[in-house]
């Protein structure tokens, strides 16, 4: 890695013995408190915020595209009580973006600003993206996620979400410029969006991850839980019915 971009992008290493055989990369738990809404009042429709997550910062973005007459507090995206939440009132449409890139102009993306994050930590890596027990997503959206590495290169993947989605979105399932290096990562944005397709869509995630199938077995002195701050860091729900 190119940089060194804070400890919340961390690698926990779960140990047996001398050796450890699976490996997360948490990119946001979602506990730095951030909101943003698209309304007729002054509420900011994006924002920026210091945060324990990938790359240091995360910056949100939302718009209202869609309100049938009503669109006071019309389309949010909420990080509040460990949850990224994503809502619509009665009537309208909207979407929102999360991107980690960081410090930079919240509407913009700095496809370098996370400067080289490797996300290769295991085989067969994927993003997982945890959901709460009690806030389902709740009707049918759009979703992307598009990666930029420090060399040009994009990788990006889109599907129709559903209620009832597959939490893991492998690398493998990226469509990708020749050459692109998750290994090199140099920011990542997630994009959801009702428009044209539900009113009211309502959504949360707990914590966005990359995880692996195994890793090979790395020597270390203890066991236990071993946490391995300092790789750096890597806008949303998972997987399965293409776009």
């Amino acid at each position: 890695m190119r940089k060194f971009l804070g400890a919340a992008a961390s690698v926990a290493v779960l140990v047996t013995g001398a050796q450890a055989f699976a490996a997360t990369l948490v990119i946001d738990s979602f506990g730095d408190q951030q909101r943003v809404q698209d309304t007729p009042t002054n509420n900011p429709n994006n924002s920026q915020v210091a945060a324990d997550v990938l790359g240091g910062f995360r910056d949100l973005q939302v718009l209202n595209t869609d309100a049938d007459g009503n669109n006071q507090g019309a389309t949010e995206l909420h990080v509040t009580g460990g949850n990224l939440k994503f809502s619509n009132v009665a009537g309208a449409q909207g979407e929102g973006y999360l991107t980690y890139d960081g410090d930079d102009d919240a509407t913009s993306v700095n496809t370098t600003g996370l400067g080289g994050v490797n996300l290769l930590i295991g085989a067969n890596p994927y993003l997982f993206f945890a959901e709460p027990a009690d806030v389902k997503f709740d009707n049918t959206a759009f979703f992307r996620v598009e990666a930029w590495d420090m060399n040009g290169g994009t990788a990006v993947y889109e599907e129709t979400l559903t209620a009832s989605y597959d939490p893991r979105l492998f690398f493998s399932d990226f469509t990708t410029t020749a050459g692109f290096d998750f290994g090199n990562l140099g920011a990542l944005q997630f994009f959801i969006s009702s428009t044209g397709l539900a009113d009211s869509v309502d959504g949360a995630i707990t914590q966005i991850e990359v995880r692996a199938d195994d890793v090979a077995p790395i020597p270390l002195p203890a066991s236990g839980l071993l946490l391995l701050g300092g790789m750096g860091g890597l806008t949303f729900l998972r997987r399965r019915q293409k776009a």
